[in-house]
Formats: C-alpha cells, sequence, structure tokens
C-alpha cells in the first residue's frame, strides 16, 4: 500500500524517515552509492547515531534546489512544474521518498517525477561527463548510479512512467542546466525490492548491524564507543584481529621509515641549495627554499624556510 502524506516540518519527516528506507538511501541498500555505508544507515535507522546535521553541502543542495526548478522552468516553458512538500510511502516495502516535484510535459502531457541537484563543474565533469575533456553544456552525460536509483524508486513509488534529472551545474561565472529523461526500469525495480527486503530481513529487524566498512565507518565507530570501560575483550581466537595488529605495525613501521628518508632527501637536497632560493631541474620543474615570518601568537615571532617542490611551467610532474 503505498500512501501520500504531506510534510508539516523538517523534524517531523526526520522521525517518519527512520521507519523507512528513502528513495536517497537506496543507493545504499543496493551497493552504488559513493558515500555512506550500511553500518551508518542502519544507525540512523535504529536512532543510534542522529542524522547528519544541516552540513553546507546540504545547505548548498536545499538552496540549490530552487534554483533548478527556477532554470527548469526557463527551459522549459511550455511544461507545468511545481514543487512538492509530501513523503511517499510503500507501507508494506517499507520504502519511501520526498520528490522535489513534478511536471506535465507539454505535448503528451505526461507527468513525470523530478529530481533536482547542483553540482560544481568540476564534478560534473569528472563523475558524469563520458568524456571529462568534453563541453559541459552540450558534450554527451550518463547520471551516476546512484542519482538514478534515487529518481527511479520514486517514479516507482509514485506510479509514474517518467522522470527527469534536472541539474544545475554551476561555476564561479556561468551556470548550465542540464535535463536527463528517465524511464521505468522493471529489472531496476527488482533489484531494488530485493535489496530493500535483504536489509529490513537481516540487519533492521532482527537488530543485526551490518559490518563496518574501515575506510568509510571512521567517524560512526568513534561515535559509538566514545569511551573505555575498563574491561578487558579476549581476541585470541580473533585470527583477523591479529593480521589486523601485524599490518598495523607494518604500516607504522614503513611510516616511519618514510618520514626518515623523506627529512634525509630534503636535508641533501637543501645543501645543495645552499644559500639559493630556488633550483632548476633538468625536466624543467624547479625545488625551492623560500624564507618565511610566522607572526608570534601563542609561541614567539619566526621566520623559517619552507621546502618545496615546484611543477615546471608547462604543467610537469608535481
Amino acid at each position: 500500500m503505498v500512501e501520500r502524506v504531506p510534510i508539516t516540518t523538517r523534524d517531523e519527516l526526520l522521525l517518519e524517515r527512520r521507519k523507512f528506507i528513502g528513495a536517497s538511501e537506496v543507493p545504499i541498500v543496493c551497493g552504488d552509492s559513493e558515500w555512506g555505508s550500511l553500518a551508518v544507515l542502519y544507525a540512523e535507522k535504529k536512532g543510534q547515531r542522529e542524522p547528519l546535521a544541516d552540513t553546507p553541502a546540504f545547505r548548498r543542495g536545499r538552496w540549490g534546489e530552487a534554483a533548478a526548478f527556477e532554470a527548469l522552468a526557463d527551459e522549459r516553458p511550455e511544461w507545468s512544474i511545481k514543487r512538492a512538500w509530501v513523503h511517499v510511502r510503500d507501507t508494506e516495502r517499507r520504502i519511501a521518498c520526498t520528490p522535489d516535484g513534478f511536471a506535465t510535459r507539454g505535448g503528451d502531457n505526461r507527468l513525470s517525477v523530478v529530481q533536482a541537484k547542483t553540482v560544481t563543474r568540476s564534478a560534473f565533469r569528472k563523475y558524469w561527463l563520458n568524456d571529462p575533456a568534453d563541453d559541459i553544456a552540450h558534450g554527451e552525460a550518463t547520471p551516476p548510479a546512484a542519482y538514478r536509483l534515487q529518481t527511479l524508486t520514486e517514479m516507482m513509488l509514485n506510479g509514474l512512467d517518467s522522470g527527469v534529472l534536472a541539474v544545475l551545474v554551476h561555476g564561479e561565472w556561468e551556470w548550465d542546466l542540464r535535463v536527463f529523461d528517465l524511464e521505468r526500469d522493471s529489472l531496476v525495480e527488482d533489484r531494488i525490492h530485493y535489496h530493500c527486503e535483504k536489509f529490513w530481513r537481516e540487519h533492521l529487524d532482527p537488530g543485526i548491524m551490518p559490518p563496518f566498512e574501515p575506510r568509510r565507518d571512521e567517524a560512526l565507530v568513534r561515535a559509538l564507543y566514545p569511551a573505555d570501560d575498563g574491561s578487558e575483550l579476549d581476541m585470541s581466537t580473533d585470527n583477523r584481529a591479529l593480521v589486523l595488529v601485524e599490518e598495523l605495525t607494518e604500516v607504522q613501521a614503513g611510516k616511519k621509515r618514510l618520514e626518515l628518508s623523506e627529512r634525509a632527501i630534503k636535508t641533501e637536497l637543501q645543501g645543495k641549495l645552499g644559500t639559493h632560493t630556488f633550483g632548476k631541474l633538468a625536466d624543467g620543474r624547479r625545488i625551492s627554499w623560500k624564507q618565511q615570518h610566522r607572526n608570534g601568537y601563542v609561541v614567539g615571532p619566526s621566520d623559517f624556510r619552507v621546502f618545496r617542490i615546484l611543477p615546471n611551467k608547462k604543467g610537469g610532474s608535481k
């Protein structure tokens, strides 16, 4: 059963979102997200971790959403476009979404979900353009999997056959609007249902946290376990823990060796420079050992030299 509940406040929405897997969270569950992890998502749904506060990135997206709709209205004047403030939720599958808006297209009068995004020019070039060297305004581009999954989930929940990704690409001096049309995909919908059902069945319903992803969950682990209790855990049968300790010991020793090597190499190069500020290398790069002055605040003022490797003017190796 799919129900549509008007959203009255942001706090109310945050509470209701704990009961469902949201469209923006579907890419995490399906393993197609560049951010977040299953453990973080679990902790938020269980109230073990508060949702992220209003970060600069979140504010940019929220403020930029209005600009994206304004741009879409300018670029598609024949469309009837409306913002939305509704929580659409499948109470049986426990999947939900808060679509940014809807558009009735001119000509065929098709009703489409509108998902608005704001993207920097560098990010669009790196993650959207098929050829990063291509033109941002007209180059062939493909939406990242996470954004496509989010929009397809919203289309599925709203029972609509079409969707629009309205992407406002912003730079310092110019903004470009890229519009991507999406159609329903039954295979992707089956995948969404499978992974969401699995996450509820294996983790959320029985209360079993997913394994941590060490490269993504550092902040979560520190938040979950902020203090020790003085006890000792017997890890003598945990072979993985022993391997990790050996790896950490090796990495720390290697880091120390590299730091000593770095200092020795810098000292040798500094000895070659002597009183010279710059040194030009055979490949066009330069090195510098330049004096700088630091004003005294907590500590007294001082002058010191900073050693750097400078790229050549033609953009050679750094």
